[in-house]
């Protein structure tokens, strides 16, 4: 998998460098410095703590587009962030790295590193500048367990008489992910050993309807292979993701509304889980503010793990976008309303994974939280 990247990664610089002089190529970039911390002493709550951290939520990415001729294009994308398995360590990721084949007028191969386009904001979902709320509701963007893939997928655009937009995306592939499930005896890596699904949107000049299916098979190799719990984690267990959003957005008014259903057959470490959220905001000049709702349900409490994924949150907060410069900040105070397991009381088990990754701390009795968010993005 390793040597997958790198070679993309290799192939997508290669051609901006070599070729710079004899096709199009542009270089692009985005940026958050944020910082973040809850009011509950000793609690892990959605990646943050009671100490505060800038590591969190701040990150770097770097963009090139290389257009070799009217139909072949290829894209790199590098982002640099908080390792998800170790707290305070900055690393470096591969997140895209694809060449593009325009076969029609109406259908676009890819091939490669791609996004999985499993939200309404995957494309730019690292891109904080462009969104309206200082953090991604985590009801809904939470339940997957990787962001990317590697594969194809083919993408079929059609506009209407009534210049609407028809876009459907079928995809395939494999991704394999670093996952701490140390609470549970678990750890090591989450192979997805292939995924499938489909991606279809319609758009008007100011609205967006999306719906979306996934299917794949699961594995943790490293805990399946000294466990003796049958069904305890993952063995090449079935998974589902169905994900429903819409959003409008007049130039004034703006709102936004996700579902997501997970579930993953027999693996009792694993929880399934439906969450939603609903976003509205208004502009006013260069400020917007606005009030998220999110909700979380575990379909199936786990008896013997514990695991209790409920939870419901509302957040207030405002992004300014100082004029002609990309740069924009934002404020934002969410309250986390957190499930109650029988048998351990109040449980957090919001961490930046959804149960893909449990915190040690998560067993603390906790029934409400707070979190400040605070950010400074940009785009160029």
């Amino acid at each position: 998998m390793k040597v997958f990247n790198k070679t993309l990664l290799i192939t997508a610089i290669t051609l901006a460098t070599t070729s710079a002089m004899a096709v199009d190529v542009n270089f692009s970039g985005f940026g958050t410095i944020g910082y973040s911390q809850n009011d509950e002493k000793g609690s892990v709550v959605n990646g943050t703590t009671n100490k505060g951290s800038w590591g969190q939520t701040s990150l770097l990415g770097l963009q090139a587009d290389v257009k070799l001729n009217s139909k072949v294009s290829a894209t790199a994308q590098v982002k640099l962030s908080e390792d998800a398995t170790i707290d305070e360590k900055m690393q470096m990721t591969l997140q895209m790295a694809f060449l593009s084949f325009q076969a029609t007028e109406a259908l676009k191969v890819r091939i490669g590193r791609l996004r999985a386009p499993f939200y309404l904001d995957s494309e730019y979902l690292d891109v904080g500048y462009v969104k309206t709320t200082a953090t991604t509701p985590f009801a809904v963007y939470g339940q997957a367990p990787f962001p990317n893939y590697n594969g194809m997928d083919l993408i079929f655009t059609h506009y209407t008489d009534s210049d609407l937009e028809i876009q459907v995306q079928p995809y395939i592939g494999k991704e394999q992910v670093e996952i701490d499930f140390s609470r549970v005896g678990g750890g090591g890596k989450l192979d997805a050993n292939y995924l499938a699904g489909i991606n279809a949107s319609i758009a008007g000049d100011d609205w967006k309807l999306r719906a979306g299916y996934t299917i794949g098979e699961m594995n943790n190799p490293a805990y399946n292979a000294t466990s003796t719990t049958e069904g305890s984690f993952l063995n090449d267990d079935m998974g589902s993701f169905l994900t429903v959003g819409a959003n409008y957005d007049n130039g004034a008014l703006l709102a936004t509304v996700e579902f997501a259903k997970r579930s993953v057959e027999d693996a009792r470490a694993i929880a399934n889980l439906t969450g939603a959220y609903a976003t509205i905001g208004y502009r006013l000049g260069g400020f917007t503010p606005y009030i998220t709702y999110q909700a979380q349900e575990t379909d199936d409490k786990n008896r013997a793990i514990g695991v209790n994924s409920d939870f419901n949150a509302l957040s207030l907060g405002g992004k300014y976008e100082f004029a002609k410069s990309n740069v924009a900040i934002k404020a934002e105070i969410t309250n986390f309303e957190f499930g109650k397991n029988k048998a351990r009381g109040y449980r957090n088990t919001i961490t930046n994974s959804s149960a893909w990754g449990l915190d040690p701390t998560d067993n603390l009795p906790l029934k409400s939280a707070k979190v400040l968010n605070l950010t400074l993005e940009t785009m160029f």
